[in-house]
């Protein structure tokens, strides 16, 4: 079949889609209401799965009951809608025995706190397989790798067992390295190691570019993934193979969707020491442990303070402080389900080569509605409130707790 075939028969399908005409959209719409018969088979029913946990997610987290404003249940349809195509990114072709790594976040896809001056790639991995990583640092101003745990079949991660930095690793000259991933450890070479229960690697890649590195078109970290004791491949799996798959998407849905939408609570807030919850004030920074008093999803070598900003149209939040010494620094404005703002279009994060300081070395930063005319403006994109999330990567002290001022923003001109 020729390209001009294929056309005439691609149209003809349409037109017999629009002949059928509301007898088989309403099938489409009530398909839910089947529940058996010949074509039920597995991968079928897991299909069915997924589609309930979208449903329940809606109907049981995204409600005005727990707490969310018109604006935010409409944006956490589309963070549900991010969820799902990450959970399929992940985990629908996902093959631990030979993995690859996939972008853990983009500029379309985003969840759990994404960083528009950061790279992160995320690998499902067996905790009983060994791996070789091997890539180049390239401009970082610091890479790492974390092993997470209990994230095998597309679950939310309950802790993370083994992490390297490249303080610790050996890098050539030209900044390349190789990292073997294994229960045991090798003669020589970097290391890092795979416990029982280990299933998912993340990597960090962080930047202080003038231009976020998040929002370039492309591969800018070279990385890549090998195992090293693979098993034979064996044939298609077939309808079962399909379902299982669409069952780790299914976990992944709800197991993510239940950290992302629920609200910071006092304790929550007292448990990490880090949260604000009183608006336009920031804590003194502090190192992730999560609510459950594990570190998942972490990075283990930061420093973290974070708060709601909440402004009138005609007001900005006047931010000063000083950064600590330390290899990478930067804060960033995200919605309230840890999605940033759009970085692509809009000054929506600060790192530390992109502010203009005082003659003092300190800095002040503007988070406001509209461009006051003065540096180091951060772009609301007019929302009356959003998050603040700064982080400090290895500091050489305690990071100081910043101070803040809501003033006029026509006073700042």
């Amino acid at each position: 079949m020729d390209r001009r075939d294929f056309m005439k028969n691609v149209g003809l399908a349409g037109g017999m889609a629009t002949a059928m005409g509301g007898g088989f959209t309403a099938e489409v719409a009530n398909a839910g209401q089947y529940d058996g018969g010949p074509t039920m088979n597995a991968a079928r029913r897991a299909m069915r799965d997924l589609l309930a946990a979208i449903r329940d997610v809606e109907e049981k987290l995204i409600t005005p009951e727990r707490g969310f404003s018109p604006g935010e249940l409409a944006e956490a349809e589309r963070s549900l809608a991010h969820i799902l195509y990450t959970g399929l990114d992940f985990w629908l072709e996902a093959k631990p025995y030979r993995p690859i790594f996939r972008p853990y976040v983009t500029p379309t896809r985003k969840l759990l706190g994404c960083n528009p001056d950061s790279v992160y790639f995320f690998a499902a991995i067996q905790d009983t397989k060994s791996y070789r990583i091997s890539g180049n640092v390239g401009a970082a101003t610091f890479t790492s790798f974390t092993i997470e745990q209990g994230s095998e079949e597309g679950h939310a991660a309950r802790g993370s067992s083994a992490a390297i930095s490249d303080l610790e690793m050996e890098i050539s000259g030209d900044g390349n390295y190789d990292i073997i991933v294994s229960p045991t450890q090798p003669a020589q070479g970097n290391w890092l190691e795979l416990k029982p229960g280990g299933s998912q690697i993340t990597t960090r890649h962080y930047h202080e570019a003038r231009q976020n590195v998040a929002a370039i078109d492309g591969r800018v970290v070279p990385i890549s993934i090998e195992v090293l004791d693979p098993d034979p491949l064996e044939p298609d799996g077939g309808d079962e193979e399909i379902a299982k798959h669409l069952n780790w998407v299914t976990h992944f849905v709800r197991e993510h969707s239940a950290m992302t939408f629920q609200k910071t609570s006092p304790e929550m807030a007292k448990k990490l020491g880090w949260i604000s919850l009183e608006p336009n004030r920031f804590p003194k920074p502090g190192q992730w442990a999560s609510a459950a008093g594990d570190n998942a999803y972490g990075n283990t070598h930061a420093w973290y303070s974070s708060g709601r900003y909440e402004l009138r149209p005609d007001e900005a939040l006047v931010i000063t402080g000083r950064f600590p010494g330390c290899r990478f620094a930067n804060v960033v404005l995200w919605n309230s389900f840890m999605q940033s703002y759009d970085y692509v279009n809009r000054q929506v994060s600060l790192n530390r080569n992109q502010i203009t300081y005082e003659d003092d070395g300190s800095f002040r930063l503007v988070i406001a509605h509209e461009n006051p005319g003065v540096p180091n403006w951060l772009d609301t994109e007019g929302r009356p409130d959003g998050t603040v999330y700064w982080r400090y990567v290895f500091p050489a002290e305690p990071p100081r707790r910043v101070k803040t001022a809501v003033v006029k923003t026509a006073s700042l001109v």
